[in-house]
């Protein structure tokens, strides 16, 4: 079960790192009226990462408790 997790875990934070190269590619500028352009890509690299921490801390505390 905990590698399953962790498996799902690093694949999550790769799918964050993935969302932050996309808006470093697409958003992330300020537009010629001085306003700063983002979008939902941003968010979701944090939210993607700390999820997918989680689930990694998750794992290692399965396989810490486990009986042997």
């Amino acid at each position: 079960m905990s590698s399953k997790l962790l498996k799902i875990g690093l694949f999550i934070i790769v799918l964050g790192a993935v969302s932050l190269g996309l808006e470093k590619v697409f958003y992330g500028g300020i537009d010629s009226n001085g306003v700063l352009q983002e979008s939902f890509f941003l968010p979701l690299s944090f939210l993607l990462w700390g999820l997918g921490v989680l689930l990694i801390i998750g794992a290692f505390l399965l396989k810490l408790m486990r009986p042997r």
